[in-house]
C-alpha cells in the first residue's frame, strides 16, 4: 500500500541504487531521526558558505547550532506510543517549555577553514568556534502571522557572508524564493509583518501582487531624470560577489572525490556507542523486513557489507538471510580517510547541562 514512510520497496529500490546515499541512511536510521524534542536537536547546514574582511579576503565557514539542553532521542517503541496519543507531542513540548521559564537555548558556533582545507572539516580537525546563543524566551502572539507565514531564504545574506560553489546551494538560492512566492501568493512575501526587515530596503522595487507599501510618483527605476535622480544606489556599487579566480576550465561533473561512496558513512557508525549501533542495526532490520523484491534487498545489504562487515551481518541476523557480496565500488582504491572516529557524531557526547 503506498505510503508516506520509507518501509517499502520504492524508497529502498532507489537508495540501493545510489550508494551517496548511505551516509544519509545512517543519520535517518540512527537514533538522531527521533529526538526526544525540538530543544534537543543539533542544527548544521549542509552547506559551505564563504566570510569575508574588509580587505576582501575569504575563508570557508560552516554554521552549527548546538543546543545547551543536550542531544537525547527516543526508542522507537517510546516514540510510537507518544505519537499515537499525541501527534503536536514536539511542538507541545517546545510550547510548554518557553511557557513555562524553561527557555531553550542554543550555542551558535562557526567552524572556519580555507580553500585548501576543504575536503577535511571533522571537528577533530576543524574545531567549533563559538560566537553567538540563540535563546527562544517567547512563544508567538499569531501562530499563523508569526509562523506559518515566515519565509526563510538562503539568498537573503547580510554584508561579510557570500556563497561557496556549493551546487546544491546554487539550486537552493533560486528554488527557495520560488516557494515563498508559490506558498505565500506573490513576490511580495518579503512585506508581510514577519519578514520585513528591521532597517527599510529602498530597492526600487514596487507593485505586483500582494504589495503592502504604498508607494508613490512613478519613478521605480535608476537612473532617472523624472525625479530628480532619486532613489539611487548608495556608495559606488551594490552586492559584490567574491571574486574567486579560476585557474581551471569549468567542467559540469561531479569530482573523483564523489565517487567514494562510504567513508562518511563508515565514520557515522564507527562513531556511536554500542547502544546507538544496536538502535541503527534494528532501524535497518524493520525497514529492510518490510521490503518485498529480493534483488532489493540483496542490492542493500551488499552495499551494507562495504560500510561495514559488523553492520551488515546484525541486520542480516534478522532477516533469515545470508550476507551477500560487498558491492564493486566505483573507486577500487579509495584514499585513506583523515578522521576514522568521530565522538561528536553520537548523541551521547552532549548530555547537556539541563535535560528534562
Amino acid at each position: 500500500m503506498p505510503q508516506a514512510a520509507s518501509a517499502h520497496d520504492t524508497f529502498w529500490d532507489f537508495v540501493s541504487l545510489m550508494p551517496e546515499s548511505m551516509h544519509m541512511l545512517m543519520w535517518v536510521m540512527s537514533d538522531r531521526a527521533i529526538p526526544r524534542s525540538y530543544r534537543m536537536m543539533q542544527g548544521f547546514g549542509v552547506h559551505t558558505f564563504r566570510l569575508l574582511n574588509e580587505q576582501g579576503q575569504s575563508v570557508f565557514c560552516k554554521f552549527h547550532w548546538t543546543p545547551l539542553q543536550g542531544t537525547h532521542s527516543l526508542l522507537w517503541d517510546e516514540a510510537v506510543k507518544i505519537s499515537g496519543a499525541d501527534p503536536d507531542f514536539h511542538r507541545r513540548d517546545l510550547w510548554e517549555a518557553i511557557e513555562s521559564g524553561d527557555f531553550p537555548e542554543w550555542e551558535l558556533g562557526l567552524q572556519i577553514f580555507t580553500e585548501e582545507q576543504a575536503e577535511i572539516v571533522p571537528e577533530e580537525l576543524v574545531p567549533i568556534l563559538p560566537v553567538g546563543r540563540m535563546v527562544l524566551n517567547r512563544n508567538p502572539d499569531n501562530f499563523f502571522a508569526e509562523t506559518e507565514q515566515v519565509a526563510f531564504c538562503t539568498a537573503h545574506i547580510i554584508p561579510g557572508i557570500d556563497f561557496s560553489n556549493d551546487p546544491l546551494l546554487a539550486g537552493r538560492i533560486h528554488s527557495y524564493a520560488d516557494t515563498q512566492i508559490t506558498r505565500l501568493g506573490g513576490p511580495n512575501f518579503h512585506e508581510i509583518p514577519i519578514n520585513t526587515p528591521l532597517a527599510p530596503v529602498q530597492n526600487n522595487q514596487r507593485d505586483g501582487m500582494h504589495r503592502q507599501a504604498l508607494h508613490r510618483g512613478r519613478v521605480a527605476y535608476e537612473p532617472n531624470s523624472l525625479a530628480g535622480g532619486c532613489p539611487f544606489q548608495a556608495g559606488t556599487a551594490g552586492f559584490m560577489s567574491f571574486p574567486e579566480p579560476i585557474a581551471d576550465d569549468k567542467v559540469r561533473g561531479k569530482p573523483e572525490k564523489f565517487a567514494e561512496h562510504y567513508a562518511q558513512a563508515t565514520l557515522f557508525f564507527e562513531s556511536q556507542t554500542a547502544v546507538e549501533k544496536v538502535h541503527i542495526a534494528a532501524a535497518f532490520r524493520f525497514e529492510l523486513s518490510k521490503v518485498e523484491v529480493l534483488a532489493i534487498l540483496e542490492r542493500m545489504l551488499s552495499s551494507l557489507v562495504n560500510l561495514s562487515p559488523a553492520l551488515a551481518t546484525q541486520v542480516v541476523d534478522g532477516l533469515g538471510m545470508e550476507v551477500p557480496d560487498a558491492m564493486p565500488k566505483a573507486i577500487a582504491d579509495p584514499k585513506a580517510p583523515e578522521v576514522t572516529v568521530s565522538p561528536a557524531l553520537s548523541l551521547m557526547a552532549l548530555p547537556g547541562a539541563a535535560a528534562v
